[in-house]
């Protein structure tokens, strides 16, 4: 079996296999059973990836297909995905995403295993709608699903995983074996697949607050409640019940939720973590890993439920969790026109030495209608796919291209889907060609070491989530803000803060960082201080024990007060030292609660709300807006003010990073682009295209 490492060398996390460097793009077939890597069409896909120098494959199986009621657990249907895509191509390696189901029989015989949904209507045990073909089809739908509490299922299926690594490191097999993607909860995706009140998860509640607490006098402590104990103490995930302040919860009155939540989460990460270290005990030359991490276009209004709030969690355990993944932001990376945006914080796996592998599942333009690619749009095709692939790559990260597939109808304008009889996504020349060009873009970045290029770093935080109730925060506008801007930009969660260079950045954004401790706020003030800083909205409003305006102050360095009857932000058009700021109106639509303004002489304001009361203000390098939502008429001049470089100021997405620098003009046309060493390079272009630069030479690449 070969050895294969994820090593944070070359300033990033660097693949290995064997010693060598390896370039992490991948070829990944998806769950749909015409998918299985033994039909035709994944043969033929297997063998085009290989010609274009993608050696390694991604299969789909798991542990349900060898689970029986009565007979012992047999490892061969997960054996035969990885023998059947080497039948396709010996030399490959083969990534096995592993879904971790119980069969159904299972939890139709132990449905006190199974989770029992809590809405705001009541509590329910979940539809049992009959096995599908597809098995992770109803993920969404509130089905019978197994509790991700559950100590049977963990211990039951953890046996199995530990007989199939037995099989894989003694078969022929097994030495091809790349890694395993742990997979399970929605989608195979880890978010949960609701508010789960079933018994394993109130039992795991009270392991939780011992964990936590320790002590029952700890406890009283912190829910401000004189007679509850670890073993009194009910679990309350009521995640739908109003807040005490606005949309914040307060932590003197609501910590018990706030727990709930928390221990919610910490059940996916440590099910992770579990299943990881009984196949590092078995197989330690092999990757593991999983579909966690996401933060932006996931989180929708419940991600206290749903969502991936614990990642630190595993970037703590690199030991066990060498890569995370997940797909990008289907409602930005999908338009021709869109900024491109990636669901993980891919700085903040940079820095922590976790690869991040982007599920590239971006379909030919056109496939709705025609299967495959509508060869009218395929510059359009072309364009977005080098767009979606370059920020990986420039970002030091891998991916794989996904092949969901979809079965055309022969009729124009028709949507088609199903699971059988479907052509690859990528089985046009042009687009292979394309993949093979990409392919050697990225083996040339892996070897050598990686240069950063943002000179904008932007931070957002997930525990915030937890004291609060309504999620507004306008997350794409605020990347379409900045992206328009032509600048490049980082994104991190707060956690890594500490460990980021920030001598490198000229701006630093908060988008949502509402929950920031003392401690925290302290680092950050002297981290930042020789930054221009942004904060958006409630900055720090919560310092983890109490709500107050005191502390949002306290962390912008300017005095802010609660306001109220507000529907504009009106931009004051201020030509103040050096920052100039044209006229504008920024319309409300969302009730946000509460509203904040400045209160402070000493401040320079420039805008206003609708009640005549400060909005934004800087005040020294700090700069507060009183929303969490910026647009590209306020981000424009404060990046002037700051010094960012700004690559393009035609509007379009500027990817760069890895010596590369690359501009996607969804509509041709002319642009210059404006190298950090101040080289110009005027581009004109017929039609719709992604262009990548050498960094220094301006050497077209694409």
């Amino acid at each position: 079996m070969s050895t294969i490492k994820v090593e944070k060398k070359l300033n990033k996390p660097t693949l290995t296999i064997d010693g060598n460097v390896s370039s992490p793009m991948l070829y990944g077939l998806s769950d749909f059973p015409a998918a299985a890597s033994f039909t035709a069409q994944a043969q033929r896909n297997i063998k085009a990836f290989r010609k274009a120098g993608i050696k390694i494959v991604n299969v789909d199986s798991g542990l349900h297909l060898g689970w029986f009621k009565q007979d012992p657990f047999d490892p061969e249907p997960v054996v035969a995905e990885i023998a059947n895509a080497l039948e396709a191509a010996p030399d490959i390696k083969v990534m096995v995403r592993l879904h971790m189901n119980p069969p159904y029989w299972w939890l139709r015989d132990h449905p006190e295993e199974c989770i029992v949904y809590r809405s705001p209507e009541g509590d329910y045990f979940g539809l049992d709608n009959g096995e599908q073909d597809r098995l992770i089809a109803n993920d969404k739908s509130d089905h019978i699903r197994v509790s991700l509490a559950s100590e049977r299922w963990l211990t039951e299926a953890g046996e199995k995983l530990g007989i199939l690594c037995d099989t894989l490191a003694n078969c022929p097999e097994g030495d091809a074996l790349f890694g395993i993607q742990i997979a399970c909860g929605v989608n195979g995706e880890w978010h949960y697949w609701g508010t789960d009140v079933s018994e394993p998860m109130k039992k795991r509640f009270k392991r939780f607050l011992w964990d936590k607490y320790g002590s029952d006098e700890m406890l009283q402590m912190a829910w401000n409640k004189q007679d509850v104990t670890i073993e009194n103490a009910e679990f309350h995930p009521e995640f739908f019940a109003p807040a005490d302040e606005g949309d914040f919860r307060d932590p003197e009155k609501s910590r018990y939720i706030m727990d709930a939540a928390e221990c919610h989460q910490t059940t996916v990460t440590d099910a992770i973590l579990y299943f990881a270290r009984i196949i590092k005990n078995k197989m330690p030359d092999v990757l593991t890993g999983a579909f966690y991490g996401y933060y932006w276009g996931t989180n929708g209004g419940n991600p206290v439920s749903s969502g991936h709030l614990m990642v630190d969690k595993l970037y703590e355990n690199p030991e066990l969790v060498n890569f995370l993944c997940g797909p990008f932001c289907y409602m930005e990376n999908r338009k021709a026109n869109g900024v491109p945006m990636q669901r993980g914080m891919l700085e903040s796996n940079r820095l922590r030495g976790v690869l991040w592998l982007t599920e590239m599942d971006q379909h030919p333009e056109g496939a709705d209608a025609f299967g495959c690619c509508d060869r009218e749009q395929l510059p359009q095709t072309i364009a977005i796919l080098r767009r979606n692939v370059l920020q990986t790559l420039c970002s030091g990260q891998g991916l794989w291209f996904y092949d969901h597939r979809v079965i055309p109808q022969f009729r124009p304008g028709a949507k088609v889907g199903g699971i059988y009889r479907k052509r690859g996504w990528w089985e046009e020349p042009e687009l292979m060609a394309e993949i093979e060009k990409l392919k050697k873009i990225g083996d040339a970045i892996s070897i050598r070491p990686y240069k950063a290029a943002a000179d904008v770093l932007v931070v957002s935080d997930t525990k915030s989530y937890f004291c609060r109730t309504s999620i507004k925060d306008h997350e794409y506008r605020i990347h379409e803000a900045i992206a328009r801007c032509g600048v490049s930009y980082d994104l991190i969660y707060l956690q890594e803060l500490e460990i980021a260079d920030i001598s490198r950045y000229k701006c630093v954004i908060f988008t949502n960082a509402f929950m920031i401790p003392s401690e925290m706020r302290e680092k950050c003030k002297k981290l930042l201080k020789d930054t221009y800083t942004v904060w958006l909205y409630a900055s720090g409003y919560c310092d983890g024990k109490t709500l107050s305006p005191d502390n949002l102050s306290e962390t912008v360095e300017m005095r802010i007060k609660k306001t109220e009857n507000v529907k504009n932000i009106i931009i004051d058009g201020i030509d103040s030292g050096d920052l100039h700021m044209e006229n504008d109106v920024i319309t409300i639509k969302d009730n946000f609660s509460p509203v904040f303004a400045v209160d402070d002489n000493s401040a320079c304001g420039f805008a206003k709300y609708d009640n005549g009361e400060i909005a934004a203000a800087i005040s020294g390098k700090n700069i507060w807006i009183g929303l969490p939502l910026i647009t590209k008429n306020i981000m424009e001049p404060i990046f002037k003010l700051c010094g960012a470089h700004i690559y393009c100021r035609s509007a379009n997405a500027v990817i760069a990073g890895a010596d590369i620098v690359a501009i996607n003009c969804p509509d041709g046309g002319c642009h210059t682009v404006t190298l950090k060493n101040g080289k110009q390079i005027c581009l004109k272009l017929d039609g719709p295209e992604t262009v990548a630069l050498d960094a220094e030479s301006g050497e077209r690449l694409l």
